[in-house]
């Protein structure tokens, strides 16, 4: 039996998408609701975090989600490429990246006919669907003078604003296109823990940890608690 065709089209609820802008630096502007996960940053570094940008590597497997309760774990298959746009450059000079994952809508043992059914140029394609959304002067394009304003006390980030723009693109279609499956790296299956109720953390921003937060609260904590224990014994030395 015939495994099923990956699905035609590509909606952003299934679209994990990380770039930047020409003024604002890498963010997630596209987090799927299927698969759902508290963060992705860690997830998408272990699919293409080691791949480069400028060889046009296609990668493709599994990403396997431990769910608390009965239902046990959740597979679901994914493609994924880090690439260079063909046109657009930050306000330096330099060539914009993609990182770029798509979950098909398909079982987990169709798997191996990604790579002769999935079009080799899937993810340009689906670049040119976002020229709309995150292509637009309210995302890619947003002048620096709006990005310092956003800064200053709005209750909506400018990220979570992009991210909304983004998700109101249109379905992609792929339709017919050459399939490349000596392009194609198959990666061992990556296990995820779903710590977290879904949405809990939706978007991820150069430089943050997993969760989100910068780092260093806890340390600052733990040396302010040794301060004050040293201060308490020098007294008592005084005193003595």
């Amino acid at each position: 039996m015939l495994a099923p065709a990956p699905a035609s089209v590509v909606e952003t609820s299934r679209l994990l998408w990380r770039t930047r802008g020409e003024h604002w630096d890498y963010e997630f502007i596209c987090v799927p609701e299927i698969p759902a996960l508290p963060a992705w940053l860690t997830t998408l570094e272990a699919m293409i975090g080691d791949a480069d940008a400028s060889a046009g590597e296609l990668r493709y497997g599994l990403l396997e989600i431990d769910e608390p309760g009965p239902r046990g774990s959740l597979v679901f298959p994914y493609v994924a490429t880090r690439f260079l746009d063909p046109a657009r450059k930050d306000w330096t000079g330099r060539r914009v990246q993609h990182f770029a994952v798509w979950f098909p809508p398909i079982p987990e043992e169709a798997i191996e006919g990604l790579p002769g059914a999935i079009p080799a140029d899937w993810h340009l394609r689906v670049l040119a669907g976002l020229a709309g959304t995150y292509g637009s002067g309210e995302v890619f394009g947003l002048p620096e003078a709006a990005i310092r304003a956003s800064r200053r006390g709005d209750r909506e980030s400018r990220a979570a604003r992009a991210m909304a723009i983004v998700k109101r693109t249109p379905p992609v279609a792929l339709l017919e296109g050459e399939a490349a499956p000596a392009r194609w790296r198959r990666l061992p299956t990556l296990k995820k823990k779903r710590l977290d109720p879904p949405g809990a953390v939706s978007l991820q921003v150069a430089g943050a940890g997993d969760n989100g937060k910068r780092p260093g609260l806890g340390c600052f904590a733990a040396c302010l608690l040794v301060l004050v224990a040293v201060g308490r014994l020098m007294i008592g030395w005084v005193g003595g």
